[in-house]
């Protein structure tokens, strides 16, 4: 008898999850940068729930990249400087414009709205 009641424990856990993917999945990136926001979690750390279809922060490692920095070294400055770094970047307003001028082979200058400019130029001469 223990054996189905966990059964079905394991049924009813499996159908929520799905049935939570699907309305994650149904929301548009606005919508789940808000929920996200609203649970005090960033982007990246939706992987807590499950493994999406998009590469979450996809900026952030290109734009460490364009600063010198390589992604050990967030790491190795310190605890938390890598989640820092991807919680400010999770909720910068500039998403559509660091998208655009990292397309293309852009100049330092070029990236000085992002927000974790400061702390990767740190990073840079650390």
């Amino acid at each position: 008898m223990q054996f189905l009641s966990a059964a079905v424990r394991q049924m009813a856990q499996a159908w929520r999850s799905s049935r939570y993917r699907r309305e994650w999945q149904a929301l548009d990136a606005d919508g789940q940068e808000a929920r996200l926001r609203d649970l005090g979690l960033a982007r990246l750390d939706e992987s807590l729930f499950w493994r999406g279809d998009r590469a979450p922060l996809e900026q952030l490692p290109r734009m460490m990249a364009l600063h010198g920095v390589e992604p050990a070294d967030a790491i190795l400055a310190g605890p938390g400087v890598r989640r820092d770094l991807e919680r400010v970047c999770s909720l910068c307003p500039q998403k559509a414009r660091c998208r655009r001028a990292l397309a293309g082979e852009p100049e330092l200058s070029a990236c000085g709205f992002c927000p974790n400019t400061p702390t990767l130029e740190v990073l840079r001469r650390h």
